[in-house]
């Protein structure tokens, strides 16, 4: 079953400044709960996570939220190395470039360490990237789910296509606790997708909340 994120359920993620200026500048996102959530798993796989692994966390999808990437729903499976690339990239791109904006700038091995993991969080690789890649696809059991139903009611997958995102978002988990965590949000998930056609949710709403940063953060309603 789909649930309807509390408000404020952000509001003790203890972000860093240069945390709220990425949380700001990616208001309005789709995905922002997404990476909200990515650093919450990030923080709960390896409590020793450090600020670059907080910061990719965060960031990792950013492009998404600027026209001209590579589409979000690829048509040639979800393991697909040239989309999976370019969308990475591009990312990295952005994010690095936006942190070079900053007055101050963070320090240039923050940005270049960022900047990797960025590069990794598809893939994996190490074992920081590692867990940053297990957030991600734990955050996408846990605060995606409503986007694989979306995609059925939409006409963009059958729920057999949309089934395979969420199977390769599990199989592509190495760290064992990331994998132990996994498992009942991916029971969670094929429930919800399995009642797609039948879903009563307005996940016109859902979507709306998962871009809202004063909702996300119980900053209250602007005046």
């Amino acid at each position: 079953m789909i649930e309807f994120t509390p408000e404020g359920a952000y509001a003790n993620a203890a972000l860093s400044p240069l945390e709220q200026q990425a949380v700001k500048w990616l208001d309005g996102f789709y995905q922002l709960e997404h990476l909200l959530c990515t650093r919450m798993w990030a923080m709960k796989l390896t409590p020793e996570a450090s600020a670059e692994v907080k910061f990719a966390s965060l960031v990792h999808d950013a492009e998404r939220f600027f026209p001209g990437g590579p589409p979000s729903t690829p048509g040639n499976g979800f393991d697909d190395p040239d989309y999976l690339f370019a969308h990475s990239t591009r990312s990295a791109n952005i994010v690095e470039e936006w942190l070079r904006a900053r007055t101050p700038a963070p320090e240039d091995n923050f940005i270049r360490r960022v900047r990797h993991l960025i590069l990794r969080h598809e893939i994996g690789g190490g074992w920081e990237a590692d867990f940053v890649q297990a957030a991600d696809s734990l955050s996408f059991l846990d605060s995606l789910d409503w986007i694989t139903v979306d995609w059925v009611k939409n006409g963009y997958y059958t729920i057999a296509g949309a089934r395979e995102k969420l199977d390769y978002t599990v199989e592509r988990i190495r760290p064992s606790n990331a994998i132990a965590a996994a498992l009942p949000l991916y029971e969670s998930a094929v429930c919800a997708l399995d009642a797609a056609h039948e879903s009563g949710h307005d996940l016109k709403k859902r979507r709306e909340i998962a871009g809202s940063r004063r909702y996300l953060l119980g900053l209250g309603k602007v005046n």
